[in-house]
């Protein structure tokens, strides 16, 4: 039996970003110059807040041939609070890619960011190409994989054969349901949609945030188009160079002990949780519910992948420590979670037209375009018993087969960042990171020379405006609400967790 499906990438499916649009002021960087498209503004389908307006921007699919088949890409707008203050608009949409749309963004941003900032910002969410409500595609499967990865565990040979056997059909059926799309899923082709909608939205300049491999794309936007590269904050950015499969095997130490952070944690607490009252007993205790899945709680049978995320949240992010051991131990004891929490990706009520697999097949697909991996099924079976041992929680999963070993696409996508004309940006990073490496952060940071980089000492992802501690929103608020860079790195300590 495997032992599990591990569950990859940014873990936070429940949060989301957005952003919109109001008349420019004349002087400001972000004045408006005449749009190149006219955009039809109407509701959100889905969003609760009146305000929030969305359109259809239309995109190239394959931008080195502009006047070819076009795509659309969704948008959605949040005015600007104050408009004497305003200075231009703050794209900004999900990281993965994959793991939701970024329409939704402006409603949570307009609760979390200072007032200062959305004073002077209209708030410009989107979805990425292909993703939900912006021309989406299906690989033609009846459900999404949790957490919208496409995952498999080997433990033993006769287990990675099947592995293989699914990764090619997975492949195949990707080719044969948008093999039309799949060349154009790169994180350039979001960066030079970007610059679409900065035209349609009549705007000079873009200011940006963006997590993960998001922020990867707002370094692409600044070394593309650097003239019109505003403020971009980056939060925990991947280092291209690393997309995907290098990144894919570096992650799995940071998993380990991100995992061991969050077991240790749970010990010190074992009369609230009882998972064991040493960081190894929970590791043990927790991997058998894995292992023994479905396991039944709460009248219901739990698999072993929704298991393995409930694990992961804890892991990839300490704010969420206290739910997810609460989760994991009540269903051990055979009771309901106390905390609800959606374990598959799923679009908002009232947004129609969306493949039921969309995310996973969109996730895979931009795994599998911006570089080449491995043809060469024998070296993924190396890479199992190199990782495993050393790494026997996360490594049968991370270094196993996947279908961009079978991809039709092998083209080397990937951008070099920076130019003599890039422009400094933000860059926030955080020591623990259990997703991303900080080797990855500062090496973005050094690539856009004159950016400085605000290190948070915590296990957190998504840290501004969700998860940071005050000393790194702090930062972020000036810069955007400013301009003003720090004269020097900055190192942020330890955020305190509310539980």
């Amino acid at each position: 039996m495997t032992r599990w499906r591990s569950v990859l990438g940014a873990a936070l499916a429940a949060v989301l970003l957005g952003a919109s649009l109001i008349a420019p002021a004349s002087a400001a960087p972000g004045a408006a110059q005449p749009p190149a498209q006219r955009l039809k503004w109407g509701a959100c389908a889905g969003s609760s807040t009146t305000e929030l307006r969305c359109a259809r921007v239309k995109v190239p699919l394959d931008h080195r041939n502009p006047r070819g088949r076009k795509i659309e890409v969704m948008v959605s707008r949040l005015p600007a609070t104050d408009p004497a203050k305003r200075r231009g608009v703050l794209l900004s949409a999900r990281g993965g890619p994959g793991q939701g749309g970024g329409i939704y963004l402006p409603e949570d941003y307009a609760v979390l960011m200072a007032p200062e900032v959305r004073a002077r910002y209209d708030l410009i969410g989107f979805d990425v190409r292909f993703l939900e409500q912006s021309t989406p595609i299906t690989c033609g499967y009846p459900s999404e994989e949790p957490e919208g990865f496409w995952n498999r565990g080997a433990q033993s040979r006769s287990e990675f054969e099947l592995h293989v056997v699914e990764a090619r059909q997975y492949a195949r059926d990707c080719q044969k349901h948008a093999g039309w799309a799949l060349p154009h899923a790169t994180l350039e082709n979001i960066a030079r949609d970007m610059d679409v909608i900065r035209t349609a939205l009549g705007e000079r300049r873009i200011s940006f945030l963006g997590a993960d491999a998001l922020g990867t794309v707002g370094a692409i936007y600044a070394t593309l188009f650097p003239r019109q590269t505003d403020r971009f904050v980056l939060d925990n950015p991947l280092d291209p160079t690393k997309l995907w499969q290098s990144s894919r095997l570096e992650r799995i130490a940071l998993m380990e002990d991100g995992l061991d952070e969050f077991s240790a944690w749970i010990a010190d607490r074992d009369d609230e949780f009882g998972l064991g009252d040493t960081a190894a007993q929970v590791e043990r205790n927790v991997a058998e519910m894995w292992e023994n899945a479905p396991w039944y709680a709460g009248g219901r049978w739990w698999t072993g992948d929704e298991l393995v995320y409930y694990t992961i949240l804890g892991v990839f992010f300490e704010a969420f420590e206290w739910r997810m051991a609460a989760n994991l131990s009540a269903i051990r004891r055979g009771d309901a979670p106390p905390v609800q929490w959606g374990l598959y990706p799923t679009v908002r009520p009232g947004v129609l037209g969306v493949p039921i697999d969309n995310h996973t097949a969109v996730s895979t697909a931009y795994m599998c375009a911006e570089s080449p991996w491995r043809s060469n099924v024998e070296s993924y079976w190396r890479d199992l018993q190199r990782y495993v041992p050393p790494f026997p929680n996360f490594g049968v999963a991370a270094a196993n087969i996947f279908p961009c070993a079978f991809w039709s696409s092998r083209k080397d996508n990937r951008v070099t960042l920076g130019s003599r004309h890039t422009p400094p940006v933000l860059v926030l990073g955080a020591t623990r990171n259990s997703i991303v490496p900080l080797s990855n952060v500062r090496a973005v940071a050094t690539a856009l020379r004159g950016s400085r980089l605000v290190v948070e000492d915590s296990r957190g992802h998504e840290l501004y405006p969700f998860f940071g501690g005050d000393c790194l929103k702090d930062r972020a608020n000036r810069y955007l609400t400013s301009g003003d860079l720090p004269r020097a790195d900055v190192r942020c300590p330890a955020p305190a967790q509310t539980g």
